[in-house]
């Protein structure tokens, strides 16, 4: 039986606030208590070691004796901080029915039980003190309440349970600090900085000793995941702290050159001179977006427009290094992250603009008046169904503010707040198939995919348009080959039954027998 347990004889450790020199931060504190491996007798136990082990029997029986249950250990620490810590429910249930005090301020820290349980990361047990009554918003020696605690160690069903019970998402600590500032400096995952910014977390208060906001606590540490989340969310990046330092100044401190690079990005500086024409267009993400969507609409068009030309082959040649310099140009100097995103949906675009408008120039008088037909009608329904796809809601799951407290407070109340059936972004229960979405950044229902070629998700919103768009798709491909083969064998001269498919490409490509 002693194997079965796993007992935390020792308080946490107090070093979570050697941390306010921004210039040398400190290691991570040591805040898990060491177990002790020994096996006791249960029944040799003293009252504290019983309620470390979870032996209620034990405690019932000491306690029965006469053992006040408020009367602190050598340590300063009650029975509750023990029960807390291990997260044993039934002897709290049982203290508590004792009347034992449940916020009640002990050892090295100065702490309450659920300050013990949430540094534990036991949200079950944070739940039950906050049903008896016991106060998240109390501080510990530390001048930290619950959330700022919870924040410090990224347990993130806490935080999220915590705002959901009326903490503030704002709430300043002993030492000028919010959740999202701990969150920041501490928590190197999306969570829960994502989770305290979606619930309304300021990213530009400033702290009271240093004025550094929680970009500049991320920049410290290096956290590009926290940047990331900061920077969408409206961070400053050019706020300035005490020493006059924004959080590009604390990464070149830090000689992090990819956070330097990055937050370069996110402020649409280049590496040329401030007095160029070129540094001006480049800093401006309007037109950087614009030449992202346009060049690989002319790409495509040079790739048709060249080998059509009526020159020699070496103009040709000329004409596509040309094209290759050029494009090299423009992606060195004005593309950016975003045209991962960008370029699907271009290439998308500008290949259904070509196909039809070779079609209506070159192709449509070659065919017959039913091929036309059809592949006329099917166009139609193809760019209806690509549009419908596009624009229409693909089933984001909707939930206002007050039903996802209730969520939240429901599902870990009883015991369901996990992060695979919680999102920390939307703040929803996941209903069977949703996902959520990273591109989008929204829960969708039946979730199939994120589909760059339409920029939207394929959900149960929108998966039938997308199924037609791709029927009506096939057709129209089909029958533009069919016409290319037709204008071919009728407007091109090849010499295709004396020397066979070899020859016929390159005849076809540069109309020269």
């Amino acid at each position: 039986m002693m194997e079965e347990v796993k007992p935390y004889p020792v308080q946490p450790s107090g070093e979570t606030l050697g941390y306010y020199d921004p210039h040398n931060p400190p290691a991570d504190s040591t805040t898990e208590p060491k177990s002790e491996n020994a096996k006791t007798d249960p029944d040799q136990m003293d009252i504290v070691k019983a309620t470390q082990y979870g032996m209620i029997d034990r405690v019932r029986k000491l306690v029965e004796e006469g053992y006040d249950v408020n009367e602190p250990d050598p340590e300063n620490v009650t029975l509750l901080h023990w029960a807390a810590i291990n997260n044993r429910a039934e002897i709290v249930r049982y203290l508590v029915s004792k009347e034992a005090i449940l916020d009640k301020l002990g050892g090295d820290l100065n702490s309450t039980p659920l300050h013990w349980a949430v540094r534990q990361g036991h949200l079950p047990m944070v739940v039950l003190l906050m049903q008896y009554g016991a106060d998240p918003s109390l501080r510990d020696g530390e001048g930290c309440s619950g959330i700022h605690l919870a924040c410090q160690f990224a347990h993130t069903p806490i935080v999220a349970y915590l705002i959901a019970k009326g903490q503030d998402v704002n709430m300043i600590d002993g030492n000028g600090m919010t959740p999202l500032m701990w969150s920041s400096y501490k928590a190197f995952s999306m969570d829960p900085t994502r989770l305290l910014l979606t619930v309304g977390a300021n990213p530009n208060i400033q702290d009271k000793k240093f004025e550094n906001g929680a970009l500049h606590w991320a920049a410290v540490q290096g956290n590009m995941a926290a940047i990331n989340c900061l920077v969408k969310f409206g961070a400053d990046t050019y706020m300035e702290n005490k020493s006059h330092q924004t959080c590009m100044d604390l990464a070149k401190l830090r000689r992090n050159g990819y956070l330097i690079m990055r937050i370069k990005e996110f402020r649409g500086e280049a590496e040329v001179d401030n007095s160029t024409i070129l540094k001006r267009l480049k800093s401006n993400k309007t037109v950087r977006k614009r030449v992202m969507q346009i060049v690989p609409f002319l790409v495509i068009f040079l790739m048709g427009a060249i080998p059509q030309l009526s020159q020699p082959w070496w103009v040709k040649l000329i004409a596509a290094l040309c094209t290759y310099g050029v494009v090299y140009t423009l992606f060195r100097t004005f593309f950016d992250h975003r045209f991962g995103e960008l370029v699907s949906l271009c290439i998308s675009f500008s290949t259904k603009f070509f196909l039809h408008t070779t079609y209506a120039y070159f192709l449509w008088p070659h065919q017959s008046l039913l091929h036309n037909a059809v592949f006329f009608a099917s166009s139609v329904c193809m760019y209806y169904q690509f549009w419908a796809t596009m624009k229409r809601d693909p089933g984001v799951i909707q939930c206002s503010q007050e039903d996802r407290k209730r969520t939240i407070i429901e599902l870990a109340e009883t015991g369901q707040l996990e992060l695979s059936k919680f999102c920390t972004t939307c703040l929803i229960k996941r209903p069977i198939r949703s996902k959520h979405c990273s591109h989008c950044d929204r829960c969708v229902a039946r979730f199939d995919h994120h589909c760059p070629w339409v920029d939207n998700c394929i959900g149960s919103g929108n998966h039938h348009h997308f199924v037609l768009y791709l029927t009506a798709l096939l057709p129209c491909l089909v029958l533009y080959f069919y016409a290319c083969i037709n204008y071919w064998s009728e407007e091109c001269t090849t010499t295709f039954q004396d020397d066979g498919f070899r020859a016929y490409p390159s005849q076809v490509l540069l109309n020269k027998v």
